[in-house]
This record gives structure tokens, C-alpha cells and sequence, in this order.
């Protein structure tokens, strides 16, 4: 797949995540309090853990553009879960900070050259990403969710795909 092509999936990928997300969101509270299994995430929690993503990304995302080679911190997701309350956050705001995030990934995309896309970093544990790499992730990590959250819409257990 050409470069430009790839770009294009990627925002198609992003946009896709942000419109599903936002229809999902607009269910009644009692149902957005349901998880999609035992002992897991409901659908509140998965909003907030969706919004903190797209933010530490983009982040990311732009740390690598404006800071090539900086090594990327990465964050311990269930302790954010619980120091952030994440409970208690509206869904409102977390589809704001979504929103806000993906806006920025779409912006960047669209306007900034292919070989500023292409500036490296290294995650410890994924190893060598690109700014192009991150903005692929946060794309594909919405849609991961969303089989969750229609989980919990339609009432049903989700398990992973094998």
C-alpha cells in the first residue's frame, strides 16, 4: 500500500472510531454502566480509557514530530482507571477530549509532509515506531473498543477473537 493510500486508511480508520464512539455514547446512563463480561470494564470506564488513550497518543504523536528519537513513556492503564476516577468521569467529557485528539491526528495527517510522518522514536516495550506508526494505533485501538461497547449496547458478553 502507497504511502498517501496508507494515510488515507488511517484517517478513514480515526474519523470511523470518533462516529461510533459517538453514537454509543449517546445510550441512557444504565446502560453505559454495564460491562461487556465479568470483572471487566463497563462502558463509562471503556469511554474514559478510550479518551486517556487518544490524548497519551497524540501526545506521542506529537512528541516524536517536534522531538525525534525521544523515547516514549509509557502509562500503566488500569492504575489511570482508578487514580482518574475514571468511574465518575461523564461520558461527555471523555468523547470531548476524544474528539479533540482525533481532530489534531486528522489535521496532522492531512497537512504534514510524509517525512514528518516518518520521524522515529522507540517505545520500550513495541521497540522503533514512527510518528505515522502512533497515528496507525489509535485508529485500530477505537475499533478493538467498540466491539466492547456494542457489546454492552446489545446486552451481550464480548470475548476476543481468536
Amino acid at each position: 500500500m502507497q504511502v498517501q493510500e496508507r494515510t488515507s486508511e488511517m484517517i478513514r480508520e480515526i474519523e470511523t472510531g470518533l462516529r461510533s464512539m459517538e453514537a454509543i455514547a449517546k445510550l441512557d446512563k444504565s446502560t453505559l454502566s454495564r460491562s461487556y463480561a465479568k470483572d471487566k470494564w463497563n462502558g463509562v470506564e471503556l469511554f474514559a480509557h478510550l479518551a486517556d488513550c487518544d490524548l497519551v497518543y497524540y501526545y506521542r504523536f506529537l512528541k516524536v514530530i517536534g522531538e525525534e528519537g525521544v523515547p516514549i513513556v509509557p502509562f500503566d492503564q488500569d492504575k489511570w482507571m482508578i487514580e482518574l476516577r475514571a468511574k465518575e468521569r461523564p461520558v461527555e467529557v471523555s468523547i470531548a477530549m476524544s474528539r479533540a485528539a482525533r481532530a489534531g491526528f486528522v489535521h496532522h495527517l492531512k497537512s504534514l509532509p510524509a517525512e514528518v510522518l516518518e520521524r522515529k522514536t522507540v517505545h520500550p516495550e513495541s521497540g522503533p515506531m514512527t510518528a505515522r506508526d502512533i497515528a496507525s494505533r489509535i485508529g485500530k485501538h477505537a475499533l478493538h473498543h467498540l466491539g466492547q461497547l456494542e457489546a454492552i449496547r446489545d446486552g451481550k458478553t464480548w470475548t476476543p477473537k481468536k
